[in-house]
């Protein structure tokens, strides 16, 4: 489902829902049935990876024109339009699963060098790396104010409270690394799932509703795949901040009424 749903994340602009528990149904099924007759188990990994995605994407390159300093700059901005939904490419990827575990086939890649696939899962891994957040963020700390676009919605939060940030998302990685490579190594799961109270309790209280808005957005916010999912989650820091503004309102009308009341009295 985490493959899923940055697959439909923000910057591919999908039209059609995703069916996030029918991916899992029938990825049990297949399972379940693979492990009754002894063959390898599916994997719902490749037709619902980003990687797959971005390239049925369709993007247009526009120009946008402002002025700073007195001075009239042109930004380039590549925006993705479109996205071509179809399920073709995703059956001739299973197809062509099928083939490689045919004796034919598999004596062939019996017989390629190690250091071919060595070389395809460092180009894929190389790819993550590229667009690693934490990667990307230690590089814009570092980088030129006259080298960042002026868009740019890190811009309206203190390079502080970036930092931080950055250091909590690097203090749970390494943290899932280092108890990998120990004994505990299967437990590793629990340490994932303790990073969402670390989530949902202490960060509203360490960083703003703002400052979250843009550190941590939702991956994917188009309705259509939300809907999926049971719809749009309320976040706490938005939810803490409403009803901090509710409460505000209302002691603002409960002092209007004293008022009234006074001078009532009077």
């Amino acid at each position: 489902n985490v493959s899923s749903i940055t697959a439909q994340a923000k910057q591919f602009p999908v039209k059609k829902p995703g069916g996030f528990h029918w991916d899992f149904f029938l990825l049990g099924v297949t399972t379940f049935i693979s492990t009754i007759f002894f063959i390898p188990f599916p994997n719902g990994l490749v037709p619902q990876a980003p990687v797959h995605t971005d390239s049925l994407t369709v993007r247009e390159t526009r120009l946008k024109r402002f002025s700073s300093d007195d001075v009239e700059q042109v930004e380039k901005d590549v925006v993705a339009t479109s996205v071509v939904e179809q399920r073709v490419s995703h059956f001739v990827m299973g197809l062509a699963i099928i083939g490689t575990m045919t004796g034919p086939l598999l004596t062939v890649l019996s017989t390629m060098p190690r250091s071919i696939f060595a070389g395809v899962f460092f180009v894929v891994g190389w790819g993550s790396i590229e667009s690693n957040p934490i990667l990307l963020r230690l590089i814009w700390l570092v980088r030129e104010p006259r080298f960042i676009q002026p868009s740019d919605p890190l811009l309206t939060i203190r390079r502080s409270k970036i930092g931080f940030y950055v250091f909590w998302q690097a203090f749970g990685v390494l943290s899932c690394v280092a108890i990998s490579q120990t004994i505990a190594a299967i437990g590793f799961p629990v340490l994932i799932i303790a990073l969402i109270p670390l989530r949902w309790l202490l960060f509203p209280k360490m960083f703003t509703a703002k400052e979250l808005t843009v550190l941590d957005a939702l991956t994917a916010d188009n309705e259509v795949v939300l809907a999926s999912l049971g719809g749009k989650p309320t976040m706490p820091e938005l939810r803490n901040e409403s009803e901090g503004e509710k409460m505000e309102n209302g002691e603002a009308i409960e002092g209007v009424r004293q008022r009234k009341r006074i001078s009532k009295d009077r």
